[in-house]
């Protein structure tokens, strides 16, 4: 707050500089700079005294958990999909059996500029391709 009033002060003073034939702009930057430093010295000052000044507690803390850890909510649907080895229980890393499905879509391919198939009468593109 005292910064804030101290510029307020330079603001109000800054006119006087033009007397001295210095442009009160460039006047008003350098010395507002100049006191912002100050400012940031001062700070940096009280807070080092107040560091030197903290009494270290001697005692120890017992951290406690609050927490409890439950397998309420588990969910097994992740174990479905690994395949273990049966002789070792571990997961399979090689490849497995059963190769994954290309999709297939299934009725004719439509182009932009075709009927849409829903039956609106539009072209695909404005209507039911417009969205992808």
């Amino acid at each position: 707050m005292e910064h804030i009033d101290a510029m307020d002060e330079l603001k109000n003073g800054i006119g006087l500089r033009a007397y001295g034939q210095k442009d009160p702009v460039v006047q008003y930057r350098f010395e507002g700079g100049e006191m912002f430093e100050e400012m940031n010295l001062q700070i940096k000052l009280e807070v080092a005294k107040i560091m030197l000044h903290i009494v270290r507690n001697q005692r120890t803390i017992k951290r406690e958990s609050n927490v409890e850890i439950t397998s309420e909510g588990f969910d097994n649907s992740a174990l479905e999909t690994v395949h273990l080895d049966k002789n070792t229980g571990l997961p399979q890393t090689g490849p497995s059996d059963s190769k994954p499905q290309p999709v297939v879509n299934q009725g004719p391919k439509v182009g932009r500029n075709d009927p849409c198939p829903c039956g609106s009468g539009k072209k695909y593109k404005n209507c039911c391709g417009k969205n992808q």
